[in-house]
């Protein structure tokens, strides 16, 4: 990191306080701060940070980076502090030698980072960008917290408005990008699927000519706009294609030429294209295919992601981190393939948010896969959910007030070999009806 006199001349800003001081990091959120960190004090729709550098400051934090002066501590007072994180974290990037791959989609791109890292961490310093910080927030951040000793980032990029891609390329300046998939997802925002494939392509667009590109080729959105520049990857379209031999309890997939066969704790077909991209990707970084093989077959589940939780009534399939009708309908495909014969499989859906006008009519297309697959029970979660299930006739779905919904339930599991899928948007927060089911 640098010293706090030259983060100020970087960012514009007006220093009181020691400008020989170097920061060990740079933070947002006041709760996460260790001793030596810069804060950043940004407003929010819900507070303003700046309402809690005292805070910072007493658990440790150098400094703080405000737009007003604010008494006691060492300050750097700009105009406006998201800008000047942003400044900050370009002006870090263009010290950093290291390479450094961004990757983007509408779904997968967190596993495809994280397979990406996983097996790359074999052979090379990895930096892979924590958790969701991949905003206009996040990702300033997470870049600030690269070391010049790393030699590869692995960064991924989200969008929720028109935009947002071009300015996080900008801040990142890649070199290589992934583009896991376009499908359905933040309408409300961008109108069309078009659209959204309009801005998950700038990434592309932001690369230096021979750059490294890979894209999923069996994303329709994706497919018309890939060119020779780019290695087209994908099950049924694009340059290096997979053959899907299993996809519960373990996913293994084959790959023809040169011939690899990958066997990963991962689940569904869905799944196989984020490891195809991963093992693409970390094959043209010069990770050797014996390496690639034995990275993929102990990569460990992220929480909340479609990750099998042991219970007494059988498995709980807990994918709540997010969804959309993509990873819906994918999540669903993988319960239909869950538990043996005799197995109840249990769809908990809840509510795909930001969908725009055409929110109704994806919310009947799930429920019709569910019973089309033949899913046993649904138990709808929210406005849509309940009232695609409603307009389906059906007489496989449950009608339970969310806190009834865990106790009613309860009451269909016999087990040993019952399957539950909870799936939902983050804010519903349905991660408590999987703790609770697995207190059962």
């Amino acid at each position: 990191m640098l010293p706090l006199g030259e983060i100020a001349r970087i960012v514009g800003g007006r220093l009181t306080g020691d400008p020989d001081r170097i920061p060990v990091g740079v933070i947002h959120d006041s709760r996460l701060v260790r001793e030596g960190d810069l804060f950043v004090a940004l407003p929010g729709e819900r507070t303003d940070g700046h309402l809690f550098v005292a805070d910072a400051l007493s658990r440790g934090a150098c400094g703080a980076i405000v737009s007003r002066p604010l008494p006691g501590g060492t300050l750097i007072v700009v105009e406006e502090t998201l800008t000047a994180l942003q400044a900050l974290a370009r002006a870090w990037r263009e010290r950093l030698t290291s390479t450094i791959i961004a990757i983007t989609g509408s779904n997968g791109k967190t596993t495809t980072r994280d397979l990406l890292s996983h097996i790359l961490a074999a052979k090379m310093r990895v930096y892979s960008s924590p958790e969701n910080y991949n905003t206009e927030v996040g990702l300033p951040i997470a870049l600030l917290g690269m070391k010049k000793t790393d030699e590869i980032g692995v960064f991924e990029l989200a969008t929720g408005s028109p935009g947002d891609i071009p300015l996080l390329a900008g801040i990142l300046r890649p070199d290589g990008a992934v583009i896991t998939g376009v499908g359905p997802s933040h309408l409300g925002s961008f109108g069309s699927i078009e659209a959204v494939a309009e801005e998950k392509w700038s990434l592309a667009a932001s690369l230096k000519e021979g750059s490294l590109l890979v894209v999923n080729a069996d994303s329709v959105y994706l497919r018309s706009r890939i060119g020779k520049e780019a290695i087209a990857v994908g099950i049924e379209h694009g340059d290096t294609r997979g053959r899907v031999l299993q996809e519960v309890p373990r996913l293994i997939v084959e790959v023809p030429s040169p011939r690899i066969v990958l066997d990963s704790p991962l689940l569904g077909a869905h799944n196989a294209t984020n490891l195809l991209l991963a093992t693409v990707t970390a094959l043209r970084l010069g990770i050797p295919i014996g390496t690639i093989i034995e990275r993929a077959a102990t990569f460990s589940l992220r929480e909340h992601r479609l990750r099998p939780i042991g219970a007494r009534f059988g498995t709980i399939l807990d994918d709540t981190y997010n969804a959309n009708p993509a990873s819906t309908l994918a999540a669903i495909r993988v319960l239909s393939r869950f538990g043996g014969e005799g197995s109840k499989r249990i769809f908990v859906f809840g509510e795909m948010l930001d969908l725009g006008e055409d929110s109704p009519r994806y919310h009947r297309k799930v429920v019709e896969e569910a019973l089309r697959l033949g899913i046993d029970r649904i138990y709808p979660v929210g406005d849509r959910p309940t009232a695609a299930s409603r307009e389906s006739g059906t007489d496989r779905a449950v009608y339970s007030r969310p806190e009834d919904l865990v106790r009613t339930l309860s009451n269909e599991l016999s087990g040993p070999d019952d399957v539950v899928l909870v799936k939902g948007s983050r804010a519903l927060a349905l991660e408590r009806i999987v703790d609770r089911l697995r207190s059962l």
